[in-house]
């Protein structure tokens, strides 16, 4: 009982973040997405300790260990979009998919060359 109920206490609190996020959103007039600042919300309260890490166990990893079936509707939704559609704007798709890619791959590359910098500095004094 008590693993169901950690299980519940968590999903409400992710839900309650997600919330917080579309309230965010629709302040800022979706500028930011409302699942992007739900997760801010979340990083938030887990780093201030609002929110203990442990009390989102459950949830997480149930979430986290059946992630493949949350993309089968969006893979499905963009199966059904006619080549047509698709056709018109194809190079737009492409091109922004490579740039941001690679923009993705630069930052974290640059964020994870400094976070080793700082390790090897602490690990040499």
């Amino acid at each position: 009982m008590t693993k169901i109920l950690g299980f519940i206490r968590g999903l409400a609190l992710i839900v309650i973040c997600y919330y917080a996020g579309e309230l965010l959103s629709m302040l800022v007039r979706g500028f930011v997405s409302a699942a992007v600042m739900g997760m801010l919300v979340l990083f938030v309260l887990l780093q201030t300790k609002v929110y203990k890490a442990n009390w989102l166990d459950k949830a997480s990893d149930f979430l986290l260990d059946n992630l493949v079936f949350f993309f089968i509707p969006a893979t499905a939704g963009v199966a059904l979009i006619p080549f047509i559609v698709i056709k018109q704007d194809a190079l737009v798709v492409i091109i922004s998919s490579v740039v941001s890619s690679v923009f993705v791959l630069l930052v974290v590359g640059l964020i994870t060359d400094k976070f080793e910098k700082r390790d090897e500095k602490r690990n040499n004094t």
